[in-house]
Order: structure tokens, then C-alpha cells, then sequence
């Protein structure tokens, strides 16, 4: 008999084995192991999170293996473990992966006890319960159990989505891949909800596990901007450029005048708005017009050129090419597309 190693599990297989089928059943190996939380004595969770622990580890004793639909690009795996021995947990971001294996995203919530992640060049961070983590792989990172570490209870989930993988990536890129996480925030409840689903099975189909991994994705990048901008200093730079903007009409806006209101000049101003909103004045203006343009295309019927000029393009043709390369479809198009 033949044997061959499968890519996405690492375990030697008969030749001709479905990929699909040894993935879900290895991940079902790793929901029946001896790590589970529950299984063993771990270190002892804060009250604040004793009942999210308590939940999940209710959602391990009777894991499925799922439908045939349970895919890798259609769902996602994931667990909760306890990990106490240091030798047995070490992960290094570069190392998980053959040549061929499909990118993933982890996220790795800490429930009691604490590990350390760390990124090159920089020192461990502890991770207490509270705190959280993106692992993108491949990339430069590690994330373990310390020698004086009590143990380790977390939750994790393994995201093999190409289009959320790219989303989480670049966010993780802006602001780092280890968060503050408590135990009420909608990250955490999106993230205990796919980790009690992971065990369980109980989507109604694909399409209800696609949005619980988007719902997480989101989640993910609410907490991040309210991280990043904790006096709201975005959303006020943002509201101020829109409301100029939906006022002026068809006038054009001279982002001059909004350097001079703050004293700056033309370039000190555009770096200043950049960097606290990510995106450019003129970007954000066009996109304020191009919104407009739609809410106008959806609510009125009023012809497309006269759309254009109310919402401040020089004409039709430069409405139609604006609005054909940030919404890949021309103005007539999207109309008729609303019925």
C-alpha cells in the first residue's frame, strides 16, 4: 500500500484520500485530544471569564465532524485548549508551512494563564486574559508557553478564506497583531461563537459560517480604529471633510482652504489627514462624491449628466470613469442593477 503526506494536516495518508476528508477529520483529532480545555487541570480563569471558559468547554463534549460543505475555503477550525508543558507549544509563523500549503490566519484568545507572543527584534509580549492575537502564515513571528508560565487556557480559530485572510493582513500590518481583548467586547463574542461552532457544526449552511467569519472580521477592525483613535479624531476629521463636501455641490472643493483653517499648508495638511484617517483628502472627496452619486442614481431619475454635475464632476464622461474604476461598473449599469 501506498502512502503519500497530506499538505494541509501533515499526516501520512493512503494515496488517493480526499483532501476535504482528511482535513475535516483532522480536525476533529484536534477537537477529541487530550489538550482540550477540561480534559486536564489548567491554570485557574478570572471571573470575568470563567463562564466564556465554562461555555466553551460545554461545547466540546460532543464535537462533530461536520457536513460534506465543511470545508477549508468554505469554513475554518478551531479549539480550546490548556497547554502546560513549555516543551510542547512552540510555534514559529515561518515553519508551519511546505511550499505548497495554503496561507491561513490564526486568532488566539487567552481565557486563563498566560503565553508570549513575539515579533523579531522586539521583546515577548505576555499574554494575560484580556489579550489576543493575529498570527498571519507565513510571516516573522512566534508565539509559545514560558518556562515560569502557570499554564495556558485559550481559544483559537484557523482561517483559510483568501479574501479575509488579505482583509485581517493588512490590518494586522497597521496596528499589530496583539490586542487588548475584554471579555464584553463584540470580538470576543464573535470569536467564542465560531470556537462553540468549530466543536458543534450548528451553521444552517456555508453561507451563515461566511458571515459569523465576517462578523468576526469586522469586529476586528471596529476595535482596531477605536484603539487606534480613542478621542474619535478620525470620524471628526472624516464628518468635517464629507459635510464640506455634500454642501458645496457642484463647487470645487480647494483643499487649500481646509490647510489654511488649520493653519497649514497645502502638503502639511494632506500628511496630517493621512495619517489619522489612512486615506488622502482628495480620495476621501471623490469617495464622498461617488456615494452621493449612487444615493441620487437609486432615489431620483434624474439623467446621469445632470447627476455628474450636481455631485461636483466636470462631466458625464469624467463621472463614468471615476465611478467605473471605484465601483467596477458604469453609472448606468448600478442603476439598472436596483431594478
Amino acid at each position: 500500500m501506498r502512502w503519500r503526506r497530506c499538505r494541509d494536516t501533515g499526516l501520512c495518508v493512503k494515496r488517493g484520500s480526499p483532501p476535504v476528508a482528511i482535513w475535516r477529520r483532522r480536525s476533529l483529532e484536534v477537537q477529541t485530544s487530550g489538550v482540550v480545555a477540561g480534559r486536564a487541570p489548567g491554570p485557574e480563569p478570572p471571573r470575568a471569564w470563567d463562564g466564556r471558559l465554562r461555555q466553551l468547554i460545554d461545547a466540546t463534549r460532543e464535537p462533530q465532524e461536520g457536513p460534506s460543505w465543511w470545508t477549508p475555503m468554505n469554513a475554518y477550525f478551531g479549539s480550546v485548549e490548556t497547554r502546560t508543558d513549555p516543551r510542547g507549544y512552540h510555534w514559529d509563523g515561518m515553519k508551519r508551512l511546505g511550499r505548497r500549503d495554503r496561507p491561513l490566519v490564526f486568532f488566539q484568545f487567552t481565557l486563563a494563564g498566560w503565553g508570549s507572543f513575539e515579533l523579531p527584534g522586539r521583546p515577548p509580549r505576555r499574554l494575560p486574559p484580556g489579550t489576543s492575537f493575529f498570527a498571519v502564515v507565513p510571516s516573522r513571528h512566534r508565539y509559545y508557553l514560558p518556562d515560569d508560565s502557570p499554564g495556558w487556557t485559550f481559544g483559537w480559530i484557523g482561517i483559510y478564506h483568501p479574501y479575509l485572510i488579505r482583509r485581517i493582513a493588512r490590518q494586522v500590518a497597521a496596528t499589530g497583531p496583539v490586542l487588548p481583548t475584554p471579555p464584553g467586547c463584540a470580538l470576543i463574542a464573535a470569536a467564542t461563537r465560531l470556537v462553540r461552532g468549530a466543536f458543534r457544526k450548528d451553521f444552517r449552511d456555508r453561507f451563515e459560517v461566511e458571515l459569523a467569519l465576517f462578523d468576526f472580521t469586522v469586529a476586528f477592525e471596529r476595535l482596531a480604529l477605536r484603539l487606534g483613535d480613542p478621542e474619535g479624531e478620525r470620524q471628526r476629521l472624516l464628518d468635517e471633510l464629507r459635510g464640506r463636501v455634500l454642501a458645496g455641490g457642484r463647487r470645487a472643493l480647494a483643499v487649500d482652504r481646509l490647510a489654511a483653517a488649520r493653519g497649514m499648508t497645502r502638503t502639511a495638511y494632506s500628511h496630517f489627514f493621512r495619517a489619522r484617517t489612512g486615506t488622502t483628502p482628495a480620495r476621501f472627496v471623490t469617495e464622498v462624491r461617488v456615494q452621493e452619486a449612487e444615493r441620487l442614481l437609486a432615489t431620483t431619475r434624474s439623467p446621469v449628466a445632470e447627476i455628474a454635475g450636481a455631485c461636483g464632476f466636470a462631466d458625464a464622461t469624467h463621472f463614468g470613469k471615476v465611478f467605473r474604476r471605484l465601483r467596477q461598473q458604469s453609472p448606468a449599469v448600478y442603476r439598472r442593477s436596483l431594478g
